[in-house]
């Protein structure tokens, strides 16, 4: 995925969260809201990812992994951080979170690709499934070019989805070849990066939505191989339009065989130097900023839709602009029409899209503001890292459900019978958790704070709400004051 790095060592403190309950009121309004409660599942796992639900209700969560050591001389320069080392190492893994609270490793030792040397930003298993007849599928990421990094990372199962043999716990049959066809094809005519990251299956065939190629592959699960492929449109923005950050990269990153020399370091004669270009489709020869400018849509999440087709959500490109993330519809010949216009009525870094019973639509924000606001390059928190979940009717009116609040770096959603599931600090290592939001009071509480469209008010009220939670390794203080003073605030807005 087109992340930024986190890469530097982060003092975060594990909050324990085994059952916060929150009053949306008490930010948003002064009617009485629906409560809502967040309850951790599972904790101190490596870059958790996406999930599904079995028959029985067990839930079969892939975490990512932390990559390796780069010990081996496994790494390769990562396509989203300059300098910064993405390391190979077998840390991924499938888990079982069962209905009496017990998580189990259901496959153990899973390829694994990370920012050394602490973890962050894994691609590696990234997302399960079950189709209607019980049968398992993995889906395996990638974040690189696999034509330059097969040979160093030596990870042969990136990049792939899988039929699973859960009785063994063992990958059984591939399935399609993700990496490989990116290589030989290059669909969206841009770069050479691949990232299979979320997929839905519907009747016997896959839909995977693609992050580093930019495209929504489509493939039959009986027969195998890539049956499609359609690229998610370029969005063009004038570049005077977007905000860039300041900051310099890091200076002691250390050398790695094949990486680039680090600032004040040696690196290889053969590596490559200075600062990546914009990519093809971006006007402009280079920005003041060292750091590349891409206006492709990174797609990180996909669910079939109430009428039979699917929704998609982007991530958006750097440097992520806010209210510039799009939703898409798709249909099964994977014609891709953009729902969600790119004004000022969109969302930010989103990562995970779900649907309930009534056809209210959930979108799920990586973070309330542009990822480079909050980490450094390099990894240091400078801000406010919450994600929140905004629930979208089908009249365009929309609710905050969750903002904050021990939710932060959120990747993934699911709903099921009157709840929400998600990964937590998805992008960290050892820190990692899946939580349940329940969604009590449901979608006909008439006290549940609406917003009409455009939804530039509930940007700006969510970073204000944002403002009010604990920023990592640090207490919160005075919270009745910070309190007063975001509903001074509200009122003023409102």
């Amino acid at each position: 995925m087109n992340y930024q790095s986190i890469s530097q060592t982060m003092n975060f403190k594990s909050i324990a969260l085994t059952l916060l309950t929150v009053s949306i009121a008490s930010v948003f309004g002064s009617t009485a809201a629906q409560a809502a409660s967040l309850s951790v599942l599972a904790d101190g796992l490596d870059n958790p990812r996406n999930f599904d639900f079995d028959s029985e209700g067990n839930i079969y969560l892939t975490t990512s992994g932390r990559g390796g050591d780069g010990n081996d001389g496994r790494c390769v320069p990562s396509p989203s951080s300059q300098f910064i080392p993405l390391c190979a190492g077998n840390t991924g893994s499938l888990l079982k979170i069962g209905t009496d609270g017990s998580t189990s490793t259901v496959i153990p030792d899973l390829a694994s690709l990370a920012l050394t040397p602490f973890g962050e930003q894994a691609a590696g298993p990234a997302d399960f499934k079950f189709d209607s007849k019980g049968n398992a599928y993995l889906l395996m990421g990638y974040a690189g070019d696999p034509s330059t990094s097969g040979p160093i990372l030596q990870t042969p199962t990136l990049g792939k989805l899988y039929e699973v043999d859960l009785d063994n716990g063992a990958l059984g049959r591939e399935v399609a070849d993700f990496a490989q066809y990116e290589v030989e094809n290059n669909p969206d005519g841009t770069d050479i990066i691949t990232n299979p990251y979320a997929m839905t299956i519907k009747d016997d065939t896959a839909f995977v939505v693609d992050g580093g190629a930019n495209v929504i592959w489509k493939t039959a699960l009986e027969t195998g191989g890539i049956q499609d492929v359609e690229a998610f449109p370029i969005l063009p923005v004038d570049q005077s339009e977007l905000e860039f950050p300041s900051f310099e990269p890091p200076g002691e990153i250390p050398d790695s065989p094949g990486l680039p020399a680090a600032p004040g370091g040696q690196g290889s004669e053969d590596a490559p130097s200075g600062p990546p270009g914009p990519p093809p489709g971006v006007e402009g020869e280079e920005t003041s900023q060292d750091f590349p400018i891409t206006f492709q849509s990174v797609p990180t999440g996909i669910v079939e839709n109430p009428d039979g087709d699917f929704t998609v959500a982007e991530y958006s490109y750097f440097p992520y602009p806010e209210g510039r993330a799009r939703l898409y519809s798709v249909d099964s010949d994977l014609n891709i029409e953009e729902t969600i216009t790119n004004g000022g009525d969109g969302f930010t870094q989103l990562t995970g899209t779900a649907y309930d019973e009534e056809g209210n639509l959930y979108v799920l924000q990586h973070m309330n503001t542009s990822e480079w606001k909050n980490i450094l390059q390099g990894g240091e928190v400078i801000g406010d890292i919450s994600s929140s979940i905004i629930k979208v009717a089908a009249d365009g009116t929309r609710e905050t459900i969750w903002n904050g609040n021990g939710l932060e770096a959120a990747s993934g959603l699911t709903y099921r019978d009157g709840a929400l599931y998600t990964a937590n600090r998805a992008r960290l290592a050892e820190q990692g958790q899946l939580v349940k939001i329940s969604l009590d009071g449901g979608s006909n509480n008439s006290g549940s704070t609406k917003v009409p469209e455009p939804a530039s008010i509930i940007g700006l009220v969510g970073f204000v709400a944002a403002g009010a939670a604990s920023k990592y390794g640090k207490k919160r203080k005075h919270q009745e004051q910070e309190l007063e003073e975001i509903l001074d605030k509200v009122e003023v807005i409102s």
